[in-house]
């Protein structure tokens, strides 16, 4: 398999699951290959590595919920943050404003 169509497997995979909690083993175990051979095609390939790509989708799918959604804690949960603290760190990181800001 092509590094190319591997990357389409892990993302096809990240894409169906980015809202549950996610381990290398899954990904690498979805493209058939070692968690060593998956992080190092996906970051050439990607310019980033797994996670971080994991947590970029998660903040992009958090963005119309922040709009719709009364509460940051349920949104992220709904996109697979384990705490409404670390989703806000990392929402910050990404947008540069809280997601509270983002809401007004």
């Amino acid at each position: 398999m092509l590094d190319e169509e591997r990357v389409k497997g892990a993302l096809t995979y990240i894409a169906s699951h980015y809202n549950e909690p996610i381990t290398l083993e899954d990904i690498s175990d979805s493209v058939h290959i070692s968690k060593s051979e998956c992080c190092r095609f996906f970051k050439k390939q990607m310019g980033m590595t797994i996670f971080d790509y994991i947590l970029y989708l998660r903040i992009q799918n958090s963005l119309p919920l922040l709009k719709k959604e009364d509460s940051i804690t349920e949104v992220a949960a709904k996109v697979g943050f384990s705490s409404p603290s670390y989703y806000s760190q990392i929402f910050k990181r990404y947008m540069k404003c809280t997601p509270m800001e983002y809401k007004k």
